[in-house]
């Protein structure tokens, strides 16, 4: 609704609604109110001029537009005005309609102060701190000010040879997963600046004695030395530990193996990636267990479900084995939908499905033939 234009020619109706959304930009627990006094409203007491008109547009405001409601004081004497110490009560709903009058738009006092943080600053970032304006990362007790401090400690260390973690520790009050999950800001900030920052390596367990032609991938730490304490034939073990090699750089040059004793490194980081080394996972039976073969056959596409592993655990579960959802914590656990290998996908998810039921690789341990 465009504004009236007896707005424009009384400038003091402009000036008393601008002070109702001042008041409106403040916290505040109660209704905003003014009382119609000579010290607050003079304009109505300047009897050399019309105040009879211009009190009648104010109860235009309040009837016609409901900007506020007007509420008289009756213990007023016989010679003082009708409308003296009347109290305006704003209407909160009418906020938009005053903006759009006195051409005021919201002002986001948050990003105001990242502004005035980031004043002086721009040059330190490629965006001029754009990006700082849009997230507005925040550290409990650290003003946007502090912020803005951190980040241009970042941009003096980007060429250290720091990993994320390192850097963040540094420049974010020793919080090292503080820049976790912000890759995409420290590019819009730095540019290809941000690419310097060192690849965090990915650091795995292995067990790899020679002559292994198969790699399983294990889940859990426990049958993870369990099966390394039985020596499957064959077999070269990797421990996963949940989702940490799921990550896209489990196959990048900056993975780092941890080699139990009894493990040939050298052959083992010839072949691993070699395309005939046949790659198994098992882990537990449940939507997240199999979203980690999901996942992992992003980087390795080969990459399947072992049977020895889960036939025994699919087998407990059609004789009505295994735990609820909502008895092991896992009832936030998504399906992953489908995982690419024909078994998983054929039987062990509909199982899964089915029975509404989960269980544990730790309950199991399969009969492998050991090295002899």
């Amino acid at each position: 609704m465009s504004a009236p234009l007896w707005l424009q020619e009384e400038p003091w109706l402009g000036r008393l609604l601008g002070w109702f959304l001042d008041r409106l930009e403040q916290p505040r627990t109660q209704t905003i109110t003014r009382r119609v006094k000579q010290s607050t409203v003079p304009e109505l007491f300047q009897f050399s001029e019309d105040t009879r008109y211009r009190w009648q547009l104010m109860e235009r405001l309040a009837q016609e537009y409901r900007v506020f409601s007007i509420h008289y004081d009756s213990r007023l004497s016989a010679f003082q005005e009708r409308y003296e110490n009347a109290q305006l009560r704003l209407n909160p709903a009418c906020e938009a309609l005053l903006r759009g009058w006195l051409d005021r738009p919201r002002v986001d006092p948050l990003r105001q102060t990242w502004r005035n943080a980031l004043s002086g600053h721009e040059a330190h970032f490629q965006d001029g701190g754009a990006a700082l304006l849009d997230a507005k990362p925040a550290l409990a007790g650290d003003s946007p000010e502090d912020m803005v401090g951190h980040f241009i400690r970042a941009a003096s260390l980007l060429d250290s040879g720091l990993t994320l973690r390192e850097l963040s520790a540094r420049c974010f009050r020793g919080n090292s997963k503080f820049l976790d999950g912000r890759q995409e800001l420290l590019t819009r900030l730095f540019g290809e600046r941000a690419q310097l920052i060192r690849p965090r390596p990915l650091l795995l367990t292995a067990w790899a004695p020679a002559g292994c032609g198969r790699l399983l991938i294990v889940e859990n730490q426990d049958t993870f030395l369990r099966l390394v304490a039985q020596a499957p034939a064959g077999y070269a073990l990797l421990y996963s530990g949940g989702f940490r090699a799921s990550a896209q750089r489990l196959t990048s040059p900056h993975t780092r193996f941890a080699f139990l004793p009894g493990s040939d490194p050298a052959v083992f980081r010839q072949r691993w990636l070699d395309h005939t080394l046949a790659a198994f996972f098992w882990g537990d039976l449940d939507f997240a267990g199999l979203g980690i073969l999901a996942t992992l056959r992003q980087s390795l596409p080969d990459l399947v479900a072992w049977q020895p592993g889960y036939q025994p655990m699919l087998l407990a579960l059609t004789r009505g084995e295994g735990h609820s959802a909502e008895q092991a914590g896992k009832d936030r656990q998504n399906d992953p939908g489908h995982t690419g290998c024909p078994y998983a996908d054929r039987q062990l998810l509909p199982a899964l499905r089915d029975s509404k039921r989960f269980l544990d690789q730790e309950a199991f341990l399969p009969a492998l033939p050991s090295r002899g």
